[in-house]
């Protein structure tokens, strides 16, 4: 029994001690966006690339924590969303404008995504929309 309570305690120290929280002044931005798939690829395979290749790209493109969300049920089958966690609003700004078009910093980091987003855009495309939160 002490040995289960001993481990019990180390997991919970070990995942709290690398678990990100959320600080007073961060920018989250939701992304939510409409997929639609080129030829054969699954929605499994667009998510897969998107999780494994695009989103660390995009990490660090931005220099910003990039989460993508998968639809489980509801209504949203034909799409992905992502979280965007940016330290400031000052962060996200230097990379978009207050339209949400990019600044010449973030035009500079989506070229750094080309080849990327090329990939991607093999697999599919997306259109949607997002909505910037900070974190109170």
């Amino acid at each position: 029994m002490k040995k289960i309570i001993f481990l019990a305690a180390f997991a919970f120290a070990s995942i709290t001690g690398f678990s990100q929280s959320l600080q007073k002044g961060n920018l989250i931005g939701l992304h939510t966006t409409t997929v639609k798939l080129n030829g054969k690829t699954t929605m499994k395979q667009y998510v897969d690339f998107v999780t494994n290749k695009w989103a660390p790209a995009m990490s660090s493109a931005v220099n910003a924590d990039v989460h993508v969300l998968k639809y489980l049920r509801g209504d949203g089958a034909d799409k992905i969303s992502f979280i965007f966690v940016f330290k400031t609003e000052a962060d996200r700004n230097k990379f978009y404008n207050p339209d949400g078009t990019s600044s010449a910093l973030g035009k500079a980091s989506n070229a750094k995504m080309k080849g990327v987003s090329d990939e991607l855009t093999k697999l599919g495309t997306m259109s949607g929309g997002f909505t910037d939160w900070l974190v109170q």
